[in-house]
């Protein structure tokens, strides 16, 4: 079957660590990067195209597009950082620039000249070298180690726009500028070499025909400067001075990241979401001004870089928390700095890494939740976000009802089940399951499954009952996944183990246990009779009835995995950040596919099964389309499309909000009808005003014009006359004119002629010096071709003998040669005849080796009997080892609910801190409301004042609205005795934070000593342990420990309720605990008792075997025999074959008896010398008669040495 293939459909998030990561390439079209990934945005249409990343890489770091907008160059981190160029209008690649003069492992800054000949590529550590690359010809022009000896980091590379020989580069301590030319990059004097080194973050070249080389650099200090031909013209200081609030007295310092240059001066962004516009001036010292500053609202992120439209009515910045804004600029002139605002451009996406993803069924919603404490509904249909909700926790976990009304989302302190509102996210019910990292919902809906530690709880959707709990895991549990009729639930875990349970009876059903492996996440058929699993060993498995069937290697870690529900193809995700697309059945064949640059974090497939959605650590959520080869959908989704069969619309609105908005709307309503009549009023006396204004100023300005005519009649006069005397004036001036310059005319002749005379007279002499010339150079063209003539024939007898000499040198050569060649042949012959013979010699000892291997094979298996006996004796001990490490577990649990505790603690105070803020800040508002009010108060007043001018007396109307006004009154009363008493709780509240804080630092004390006495006891403990071999100073030891640490006498101590219930409820459970353990040591105590019993029932027949043979010995030695020795005695004895009436084959099993025969009566032997030095010790350790012996010590075997002896012969 071919493989699935992946489209992306749409991203929201954006690769804030890039530089340069926003680029304009039109009015309406941004680029900027997002994981693995460049898109390409359409900001009118909000739409996406994408260029992949290059396979192989780690990511991008920087970007560049040309000046004619035409490509985009990407920088991306890999073993050998490598430049990608792509042609804007197609998105194909045209280039791939890599090379191995760059140590480093990524490009930290990259820029096109402005002809679009060159790119500049600023190379990371450990060299920093700057890489003039030929693009088009895929070869470098030029390179040079950019920064100092000491190796400071550097920023950024940049052509100047008006001369692409010129490029600059800004570090720690490093602003250098370079000229490129055909022989190399010459370094040229920098105008801040004689200045304090600073940290140079950000750099721009100001666009000015004048001033080619005007350049501004921006410090860690907030310092701008500004430098021309060579010198320091200019130093700014970047503040929010435009910005500064009322309270605020002192501008606060900008540390700038970002410098872009525009039409009318440069834009610098930086440290607080500020933003600055620097505008040329006319003055000669100052030629720059800041003219506006902005700030963005509600992020004080740090602005990192800049992008401005060609025509420049917007400009574009994106910030340190993966955010992308925009401000319109084509008002800047017009409107202050506080009526613009900045807007979101796109969407807003995720400030950090995102935990989870899930969606639903009934609409085109997904929800993710992240570590920026946030949790999103995205529209993958309109590509917006619909719903953001910020939380005081980071959320683990989230899952989507199918309905999509429902979301399911795990905190560190509780589990809460929320209602999504039109406009919010609001809690149902929460359940004490901490820090929940899976949960998931049933594919009806009803039910839903979360994991507390190693249980999995199952719950009602509707009325929240803890129907039932699945346990058996010894792990946390990492991951689920229902049956697709919610019959059952797959469950794996950081144990190793994947369960199979059946929600009916809550059981087990299936299991399947790897101890090596910890399951991060699971999928399965809709059958559930194939589960695909992956896990901390690097293997993708596929389970058939909870069985192994397929192992497959993979080179990187799979964290998720994701199987169609038409079964024909499986996704897993990576932790480097790409998406795999399997084959299924499983037979190893993968495409794989760019995604983000971090671990992918959530991976899941839309119910029918042509979207894939994918969350990662980089805070990117990427929505691709599923298709088959050919590029069609996987399902019946297009169809659904075309046949318009659109998703639910149906929203929650709660009553309340609901007849709130009536409420408000009514209000409004009432607002906009008194606004009405009252803007009327005022516009009829508006305009009775302007009426009379109107008048006055007509009289006004016939008054004027008629003294205007007077005035301009005399001045007429007055200038037909000033013309007159003007004339006459002139003529004079030019009399005099004419003779000055009859004058000049004669004086000038004279010089000219004398000039003439002098220059005939330098003729002659150049004349007469060219002729000597001429001679002198005759004379040195002879010298020098005799000269030449002599070298040439000395150079052509040496050119003769070098010849020669070559002759015979290739002579030489082919001898050599010819002689090589022999001895090549020779050699050969040896070396294949060394190999015959090699090769017979390693074949006969293959045959002994196989010889041997068989007899070894033979040994192995009497010592695998042995092995397995070994084996159980280890297997009691790791048992008893065990129960010492839950001794262990237990006391660490206790240490861990007293930490519990005093967290709890801080966590109250932290509440109590935040409920004194909510007390202020309520403070705040009435008083606000309060001003407000007055407010109100004083246009009634003077509305009362108007009508009483205007119209007809209305005492009753007059009369109400005085019982209106004293009803405020005694309103506002209220709100300062309100504000009194409040103030009066504040003062409590901090007395009791105060208090609260005494506390918490005498608890800290008591902790710390309490932390001291365990160590203190801990090592008391370890000396009194080292006798527990000898009871009296054991118990020495221990009546000295407890006079030790018991000083005085303790009274029991009464304990809050709560924990009080929870000890007995922790005491029960431990109860129940030991009544188990005791009870299967008891099974245990008879098993191994019964086993003894066995044993020695088998050691006392032996011994009667035993003595009966000691008396057929003596027997045989008193019957005549005694002479002989036992070896004799021995080869007297009858044959077995003789006998027994057998052959060799009863021999070998009779003397395999007696040799299991003689190894468990030396195995008895060891047990019982063990046993009598185990007595012996015991009886010297303690006052304990010995206890009497029933009976004399046996005979020593006398036979058994002579046995010995008889089997070695």
């Amino acid at each position: 079957m071919s493989l699935t293939t992946l489209i992306p459909r749409i991203v929201f998030g954006l690769k804030g660590d890039s530089k340069n990561n926003l680029q304009y390439t039109d009015d309406n079209t941004l680029v900027y990067p997002a994981g693995r990934n460049v898109i390409v945005y359409q900001t009118e249409q909000k739409s996406q195209r994408f260029i992949s990343g290059t396979a192989d890489t780690d990511g991008i770091t920087a970007l560049a597009v040309s000046a004619n907008k035409k490509y985009v160059a990407v920088a991306e981190r890999a073993d050998k950082a490598v430049i990608t160029v792509y042609d804007l209008q197609t998105l194909k690649r045209r280039k791939v620039l890599a090379t191995s003069e760059v140590a480093s492992k990524e490009y930290v800054s990259i820029n096109f000249c402005p002809d679009g000949k060159y790119i500049a590529a600023q190379g990371g550590a450990p060299d920093w070298t700057l890489v003039i690359w030929l693009w088009e010809k895929t070869k470098i022009g030029s390179s040079i180690r950019s920064s100092s000896q000491q190796g400071a980091p550097l920023y950024q590379a940049s052509f100047c726009p008006l001369d692409p020989t010129l490029i600059s580069v800004c570090g720690d301590g490093i602003f250098k500028t370079f000229r490129i030319s055909d022989s190399g990059i010459k370094q040229l004097p920098s105008a801040l070499a004689k200045r304090e080194a600073q940290n140079y973050l950000s750099f721009a070249w100001l666009s000015d025909e004048s001033q080619k080389d005007r350049v501004v650099v921006a410090t860690d200090s907030g310092e701008l400067i500004i430098c021309e031909n060579g010198e320091v013209r200019m130093l700014l200081e970047a503040s929010d001075v435009g910005i500064q609030s009322e309270e605020t007295e002192s501008s606060t310092q900008v540390r700038v990241e970002c410098i872009l240059p525009y039409s009318k001066g440069f834009v610098c962004g930086g440290s607080g979401g500020t933003l600055i516009f620097y505008d040329k001036s006319e003055d000669a010292k100052d030629i720059f001004k800041q003219s506006k500053v902005f700030r963005i609202e509600n992020n004080n992120s740090k602005i990192l870089n800049l992008a401005i439209t060609p025509n420049e009515e917007t400009v574009a910045c994106s910030t340190e928390n993966n955010q992308i804004f925009a401000l319109g600029l084509a008002n800047l002139d017009i409107l202050r700095s506080e009526e613009m605002q900045f807007e979101i451009l796109a969407q807003s996406f995720h400030l950090k890494g995102v935990n989870c993803v899930d969606t639903c069924i009934r609409k085109p919603l997904v929800a993710t939740c992240s570590s920026d404490c946030t949790v999103r509904i995205w529209n993958y249909m309109d590509k917006t976000s619909e719903l953001i909700k910020f939380f005081p926790e980071e959320g683990f976990s989230v899952a989507f009802h199918p309905s999509g009304l429902h979301i399911l989302v795990g905190f560190a302190d509780k589990l809460r089940l929320m209602n999504l509102l039109i406009d919010d996210i609001r809690t149902y019910k929460e359940f004490g399951i901490k820090a929940c990292k899976e949960c998931s919902f049933s594919n009806g809906g009803n039910l839903f499954a979360a994991v507390n530690g190693n249980t999995i709880q199952i719950f009602n959707t509707y009325t929240c009952e803890n129907i039932g709990n699945l346990r058996g895991h010894n792990g946390k549990v990492g991951s689920l996944h229902w049956s697709a009729d919610d019959t059952k639930l797959i469950s794996a875990g950081m144990d190793g183990a994947i369960y199979e349970w059946t929600i009916v009876d809550f059981k087990r059903q299936k299991e399947n246990v790897l101890k090596s492996c910890a399951y991060s996440s699971i999928t399965a058929t809709s059958d559930v009779h194939s589960v695909i699993a992956v896990g901390s060993d690097d293997k993708l498995k596929q389970l058939d009835d909870c069985q192994v069937t397929k192992d497959i290697e993979t080179d990187v870690r799979l964290t998720k995995v994701a199987l169609l529900s038409s079964t024909h193809a499986l996704f897993a995700a990576t932790s480097i950040g790409t998406i795999r697309s399997y084959t299924y059945p499983l037979n190893g064949d993968f495409q794989e596919y760019q995604c983000v640059s971090g671990a992918i974090t959530g991976l899941k497939i839309s119910h029918d099964d042509n979207l894939l959605f994918c969350v990662s650590e980089d805070s990117c959520l990427f929505v691709f389309d599923v298709r088959d080869k050919d590029g069609r959908a996987t399902s019946n989704f297009n169809k659904r499309e075309k046949d318009s069969i659109i998703f639910s619309e149906e929203v929650l609105v709660t009553k309340s909000d609901l007849e709130d908005k009536k409420q408000r709307m009514s209000e409004l309503e009432t607002q906009v009808n008194e606004l009405t009549m009252q803007i009327e009023y005022q516009l009829r006396l508006k305009e009775l005003n302007l009426k009379e204004r109107i008048k006055e100023i007509t009289e006004k300005y016939t008054h004027e014009l008629e003294s205007d005519k007077t005035k301009f009649e005399l001045l007429l006069q007055e200038k037909n006359e000033q013309e007159m005397e003007y004339e006459e004036k002139l003529k004079q001036a030019e009399e005099r004119h004419q003779a000055t310059i009859s004058q000049l005319e004669g004086q000038y002749q004279q010089k000219i002629m004398s000039e003439m005379e002098r220059y005939q007279i330098l003729q002659q002499d150049k004349d007469l010096m060219s002729a000597r010339l001429n001679e002198q150079n005759a004379l040195l063209i002879e010298s020098h071709e005799r000269v030449i003539q002599e070298l040439t024939e000395e150079y052509e007898a040496k050119l003769q003998e070098e010849l020669n000499n070559l002759e015979r040198l290739t002579q030489d050569k082919n001898d050599i040669i010819r002689e090589f060649d022999e001895t090549k042949r020779q050699l050969e012959e040896d070396a294949d005849r060394e190999i015959e013979d090699l090769k017979e010699k390693y074949e006969r000892r293959l045959a002994a080796e196989r010889e041997i291997g068989l007899r070894l094979q033979g040994e192995n298996g009497n010592i695998k009997e042995t092995f397995t006996v070994l084996q159980k004796d280890i297997e009691d001990q790791r048992e008893e080892i065990k129960q010492l490490y839950e001794q262990k577990k237990e006391l660490y649990q206790t240490i861990s609910s007293l930490e519990k505790d005093i967290v709890g603690l801080k966590k109250e105070i932290r509440e109590r801190d935040e409920t004194i803020g909510d007390k202020e800040k309520r403070i705040y508002d009435l008083k606000k409301k309060n001003q407000e009010l007055e407010k109100f108060k004083f246009v009634l007043d003077y509305k009362i004042k108007e009508l009483k001018k205007q119209i007809e007396p209305r005492e009753l109307e007059i009369a109400e609205m005085k019982d209106q006004i004293q009803q405020m009154d005694q309103e506002l009363e209220r709100y300062h005795k309100n504000n009194a008493n409040l103030n009066l709780t504040i003062s409590e509240l901090k007395l009791k934070k105060t208090g609260l804080q005494q506390e918490v630092s005498s608890q800290r004390k008591l902790n710390a000593d309490a932390e001291a006495m365990i160590r203190r006891f801990h090592h008391d403990l370890h000396d009194t342990v080292q006798y527990i071999q000898d009871p009296k100073a054991l118990k020495d030891s221990v009546k000295h420990l407890y006079e030790m640490h018991v000083t005085e006498q303790i009274e029991p101590v009464q304990l809050d309720e709560d924990i009080q219930n929870e000890y007995n409820r922790q005491r029960e459970y431990l109860e129940k605990t030991v009544e188990s353990l005791k009870s299967k040591l008891q099974k245990n105590t008879e098993i191994h008792r019964s086993d003894i019993m066995r044993i020695m029932q088998e050691n006392v027949s032996l011994i009667k075997e035993i003595n009966e043979l000691r008396r057929e010995i003596k027997g045989n030695k008193a019957k005549g025999q005694g002479g002989l020795s036992q070896k004799e005695l021995m080869r007297t004895l009858p044959k077995p074959d003789a006998t027994m009436g057998g052959d060799g084959a009863g021999q070998g099993d009779l003397s395999r008896k007696i040799q299991m025969q003689r190894d468990m009566i030396g195995q008895l032997r060891n047990e019982l010398l063990s046993k009598e030095e185990l007595i012996k010790q015991l009886m010297a350790g303690s006052q304990i008669a010995p206890r009497p012996v029933s009976r004399e010590k046996l005979p020593p075997m006398d036979g058994f040495q002579a046995e010995v002896v008889v089997e070695g012969e």
